[in-house]
């Protein structure tokens, strides 16, 4: 299923190659971390990702115990591959493990998840509130089967039950992990806050410092994208500059086109209206102060919306009037009658089964979905050259990790081929073999 990387082979006595691992599922990307640095293809802690997809993938395991990323490297594997939203939580178990100091999610303009800016702030372990479950919203959560994650560019299989490997995290837990400690994250940003994964500073122990910066991909002659750590920042680090060592650049196919298998049998255009709506919500266009007040609203505005899906598939509808302005209640003023306006014809047009499906994918109805022509893709794929011709004037990145995100419907798979060698071909101009 997955063939060893082609970069990583080399005739014996000829130049190494750059390391260019190819994954199916996102999570495996951090299987491929840990072997280059085995491989002392990278340095084992200070790096800075350079993350180019349609999903932050800055989610946490809720049902993990934290220092379960030094325990057990194989473990840490297997409760990723097992984990309804494991795909979108392997970014933050490298920073807890020393890895990385500084995460660039350089993002689609349609994906609006987290807000553009620097963000200085802490991942480390806290214990889980009694009332705390599994997140409700989760970033590029998909059905994944419960399957070892094995032979990830053509690694071994995945045994939670094997003996760490050496040199697979930053230290060593004390003890066996307390399973009611989990990871967390001192930022307050509504993506954190609404999938349980936010925690004050103060109260994370055993915490990493994490630069996150978050921008749209840097027009031409607009950035310096020579990778290093800029900005004031704030939050919990006091402002501390992680020193860079080495990068890595991850791309998702999903950042050149990205499908939504929520919602696999409803129109874009339909769907656009009604994720528009849940993304527009006044609660959710600001950092956090209040988690109470903020989870308050949200259920108030689920509870509207679910009602209004409800009615429309009744067979004795009340009509949206009064649903759609119980709705707009949640919704900022200046962009109210926009939203509402292209709800309400997004429910007139509707197909009971494009309805029914909405009301069942709830707020994943939110998770960026862009159906893509082929020129738009050659554009996209212009700027990505351009970008890294950029990037690699100042240095070339340790490793390379591309993950395809086709079985889990993020990566159209009529795109699939066309992108990943588009992808590969270009990575090979700027970098050579």
């Amino acid at each position: 299923k997955h063939s060893a990387p082609r970069a990583m082979k080399r005739q014996r006595g000829g130049p190494r190659g750059l390391p260019v691992f190819i994954c199916e599922y996102h999570d495996e990307a951090l299987r491929c971390l840990h072997h280059a640095m085995r491989r002392r293809k990278m340095p084992f802690d200070g790096l800075t990702m350079v993350h180019l997809d349609a999903h932050p993938d800055l989610g946490a395991p809720q049902s993990m115990p934290a220092d379960t990323v030094f325990e057990s490297p194989h473990a840490l594997y297997f409760a990723l591959r097992t984990d309804v939203g494991g795909i979108a939580q392997w970014i933050l178990p490298a920073v807890y493990g020393g890895h990385l100091r500084c995460v660039w999610w350089v993002r689609p303009s349609w994906a609006t998840q987290i807000q553009d800016g620097c963000y200085d702030v802490s991942v480390g372990k806290a214990r889980r509130m009694p009332e705390q479950g599994l997140p409700r919203r989760r970033d590029a959560t998909a059905s994944v089967a419960a399957s070892g994650a094995g032979d990830a560019c053509g690694l071994p299989p995945t045994d939670p039950t094997a003996a760490p490997a050496v040199g697979e995290g930053a230290g060593a837990g004390e003890g066996r992990a307390r399973s009611d400690e989990t990871l967390h994250i001192s930022c307050s940003e509504p993506y954190f806050v609404e999938e349980s994964t936010y925690r004050p500073g103060a109260e994370l122990a055993s915490a990493q410092p994490l630069r996150l910066l978050v921008s749209e991909l840097p027009a031409a002659g607009g950035l310096d994208c020579r990778v290093a750590p800029g900005g004031d920042g704030g939050g919990d680090t006091g402002g501390t500059r992680p020193e860079v060592r080495a990068y890595t650049l991850d791309v998702c196919l999903d950042f050149f086109a990205c499908g939504n298998p929520f919602l696999k049998q409803s129109r874009p255009s339909i769907a656009s209206a009604f994720a528009a709506v849940v993304n527009g919500t006044a609660f959710r266009a600001k950092a956090v102060s209040e988690p109470e007040q903020f989870f308050k609203d949200r259920d108030g505005f689920d509870k509207a919306y679910s009602e209004l899906l409800e009615d429309c598939l009744s067979s004795e509808p009340r009509g949206p009037g009064e649903l759609l302005r119980a709705i707009g209640a949640y919704l900022p003023e200046e962009t109210r009658e926009g939203l509402l306006g292209a709800l309400a014809a997004a429910v007139r047009d509707a197909r009971a089964s494009e309805l029914e499906e909405i009301l069942e994918a709830t707020d994943m109805v939110s998770l960026p979905l862009h159906p893509v022509t082929e020129q738009e893709l050659k554009d996209r794929l212009a700027a990505f050259d351009d970008f890294l011709g950029r990037m690699c004037a100042g240095s070339p990145p340790a490793v390379v990790t591309i993950a395809r995100s086709v079985v889990d419907g993020f990566c159209p798979m009529r795109w699939h081929c066309f992108l990943e060698r588009a992808v590969l071909d270009i990575l090979a101009r700027h970098l050579g073999s």
